[in-house]
């Protein structure tokens, strides 16, 4: 059942929503025993049953979805957050530094949860089935709280403070901790006697084990917003920023060129490197939805058209072809049926476009954001040829295009449900977990898989779990369900882990 929209509210749920509905994705097929399920359950260049990756298989499937959907919603928050900060008067400047401090944030984040993964500490401890080993691990996931909460209680400012610092600290002794029972190889010990030398040696071991995604997501949230932050009202501008990035990652392998050196310059290479930047044909876009997001709620269209009954049909049509049009693209791309996935393609963005400009003024948005779904769509498959096909690893430029193509229908899907019709019965779940994404994206490595061993369900069980599809299924909604509800719960009670 639909709700009234608070006049107050200035959160768009759909922004929300996506986030969770990304990290429910992330979750599931990262849970699923994908072993006895077909090939389109798993990334397409790493199919069953070997999963060897494969980078001369082209097309997509749901699953490579994920992460560009991901990012695109962490390039539409940008306006919320910096714009807002920046209404309240903060500098330009300050902005920037605090972007950059996220991103140093996001990869300590990436560093620690890596070390502390259950198959790494095992790895550490040798033990991969003591019962030390998961409690490690459970117990790492209880330093993030120290970390990146935001306590929503009231405490002495000092305490506040004292906090974080205190989860850097046991977040470190655990790291080194674990480091230190790595037993390096008697070949190293004899041609490095130095202590320190020694401790340079763990501490590379410490700082190159990273989880990619979040490290990429770090790389995106520090570049990305100071981009944001300097094209403020000029998304063109930031635009034209992209045919210049291409124009350097293009020419990586151009021996002697400056492109070259900028390409292959890096201070710290375990933190930053430029091939990253690459993401940014998806994060860019995502600013351009966000803006469009933003500008529609400070209108205060939201809560007149929550309210709107006027052109019901062409805003359900609208809904369903968005939906529609990812289906058909994952589908085809995917069976490699290029020619009708083109034109299926472009006759739906047609169409879908014809109903989005039939809606009144309080619903533009929605022309606004399918108008730039096509765009981004057909541009990307026009490019599908270039690179031998659509491939997410290593990613194409038809990949990057197609997939925020998707993205900008699945948003403005998801600004019907959640932010016109308010269906929270629907929405709810993935709401308050996109408010607390990483909440869910560790909970399933870091607390469900350890406590599932320990109760003797976990990998001893996988036999189990691989005997059918339908159970090979159900591990992965169950740890799904289980991985959302904490991260809905944690955002009810309202709090939130901020990194």
């Amino acid at each position: 059942m639909s709700q009234p929209l608070s006049k107050k509210s200035f959160r768009a749920d759909s922004l929300d929503a996506l986030r969770g509905l990304t990290i429910a994705m992330m979750v599931l097929c990262g849970t699923i025993c994908n072993t006895v399920l077909p090939p389109w359950m798993s990334h397409c260049q790493v199919p069953p049953p070997d999963f060897v990756f494969n980078p001369s298989i082209y097309g997509i499937t749901w699953v490579d979805l994920v992460f560009p959907f991901f990012l695109f919603a962490m390039g539409a928050a940008m306006p919320f957050s910096v714009g807002s900060r920046r209404d309240r008067g903060t500098r330009l400047a300050v902005l920037g530094v605090e972007a950059i401090w996220r991103g140093i944030k996001l990869a300590f984040f990436a560093i620690f949860i890596q070390n502390c993964y259950p198959w790494i500490v095992a790895r550490a401890l040798g033990h991969p089935t003591d019962p030390q080993c998961w409690g490690i691990t459970i117990g790492a996931f209880l330093v993030l709280f120290l970390l990146f909460s935001r306590f929503p209680w009231k405490m002495n400012a000092f305490v506040r403070r004292a906090i974080p610092v205190l989860g850097v600290i046991i977040a470190c002794a655990i790291m080194g901790w674990l480091e230190s029972h790595v037993t390096l190889s008697d070949e190293f010990m004899a041609s490095n006697p130095s202590k320190f030398q020694i401790f340079d040696k763990h501490l590379d071991a410490i700082l190159y084990k990273s989880n990619i995604i979040i490290l990429l997501l770090g790389n995106m949230a520090a570049v990305g917003t100071i981009i944001y932050i300097c094209t403020i009202g000029k998304p063109l501008a930031r635009l034209a920023l992209l045919p210049f990035l291409m124009a350097i990652l293009l020419s990586d392998n151009a021996d002697g060129s400056w492109q070259q050196k900028v390409f292959n310059w890096t201070p710290f290479p375990w933190l930053y490197q430029f091939v990253y930047l690459k993401y940014l044909f998806v994060v860019i876009p995502g600013t351009i939805a966000g803006e469009f997001l933003r500008k529609w709620i400070l209108s205060g269209s939201l809560e007149s058209s929550s309210t709107e009954s006027r052109r019901a049909v062409s805003t359900g049509m609208v809904a369903f072809l968005s939906f529609a049009i990812i289906v058909v693209n994952v589908t085809l791309l995917f069976g490699r049926h290029l020619v009708a996935n083109f034109w299926i393609s472009a006759t739906i963005a047609t169409v879908t476009i014809y109903f989005a400009n039939r809606l009144p003024e309080n619903r533009k948005i929605l022309s606004n954001l399918v108008k730039c779904a096509a765009f981004a769509l057909m541009l990307g498959l026009f490019w599908e040829a270039y690179q031998g096909g659509i491939r997410k690893d290593d990613p194409t430029y038809s990949y990057y295009f197609v997939t925020s193509g998707l993205a900008f229908y699945c948003l403005a899907m998801l600004v019907i449900i959640c932010d016109i019709y308010r269906w929270r019965t629907l929405a709810s779940p993935f709401t308050l977990a996109g408010k607390n994404p990483m909440v869910a994206y560790v909970a399933p490595s870091m607390v469900i898989f350890p406590l599932m061993n320990l109760l003797g369900i976990g990998d001893s069980a996988v036999p189990f779990w691989e005997s059918s599809w339908i159970l090979a299924m159900g591990r992965g909604i169950i740890c799904t369900a289980i991985a959302i509800a904490m991260a809905a719960y944690l955002s009810k009670i309202k709090l939130y882990w901020r990194t």
